[in-house]
């Protein structure tokens, strides 16, 4: 009897274990887009259209949902809002932050927090102010550099290390989560751009590089500033 009762004990542990696995995987590898995440309130109905279909397309391309974080909104602004004429809140943090939220739109990551979407306007203020930092004395020459490679790509369009790329800038901050899951794909980069930004900023997923003029005048500036 007592052999018995030992056996049932073990029986349900072993059921209990295996429920607490089912319920982890469902958790970790159906967590797929959500209809139920998206905006309304934000969203027009045509763009809530679009939602719904790029939310199909993805499910298509990653049925095991294996691939998150496209759905929600995550307190998304559309500038940077760096502050250039205080001198007390001139710093590389400032700016690594928001260059960090600038990547959100084109990556994958588990956690996920604000969002500018990348546009030449919010490029300019980050190289703008990464040279004001420099003329300021405000920032490593390593650091410079290092985040003048990283802008100088995104001004040329080139984005496809920009999931590496936003893994230095949380390095940079110090970050224990948000780490990249890799790039985008075109669908999920769309649903996220319409649930944050809103359709008139979907171009930025194509976005053209920098006007040739536009990044010589702005080239000509950092050397009057090196000067």
């Amino acid at each position: 009897m007592k052999q018995k009762g030992w056996l049932r004990w073990v029986g349900l542990f072993v059921v209990v274990l295996l429920v607490t696995g089912a319920t982890y995987v469902l958790y970790t590898h159906w967590m797929g887009p959500n209809e139920n995440e998206l905006d309304r309130e934000q969203l027009t109905e045509e763009e809530y259209a679009r939602a719904l279909e790029l939310i199909d397309i993805i499910k298509e391309e990653d049925p095991f949902g294996h691939r998150q974080n496209v759905t929600r909104r995550i307190n998304p602004q559309e500038t940077t809002g760096l502050v250039f004429d205080d001198a007390k809140k001139l710093t590389k943090g400032n700016l690594v932050e928001a260059m960090h939220l600038m990547t959100h739109q084109k990556i994958l990551a588990t956690e996920k927090a604000g969002a500018i979407p990348m546009t030449h306007d919010n490029l300019k203020a980050v190289r703008d102010y990464l040279e004001l930092l420099h003329d300021k004395n405000k920032i490593k020459q390593e650091d410079y550099l290092q985040l003048g490679r990283i802008i100088e790509r995104w001004e040329q369009a080139i984005f496809d290390e920009i999931d590496q790329e936003q893994d230095v800038l949380l390095e940079e901050m110090y970050a224990v989560i948000g780490f990249s899951d890799g790039l985008a794909t075109r669908a999920e980069e769309e649903l996220f751009i319409l649930n944050n930004f809103g359709a008139e900023y979907v171009y930025t997923m194509d976005l053209e590089p920098m006007p040739e003029k536009e990044r010589e005048q702005q080239e000509d500036e950092n050397e009057e500033t090196e000067q």
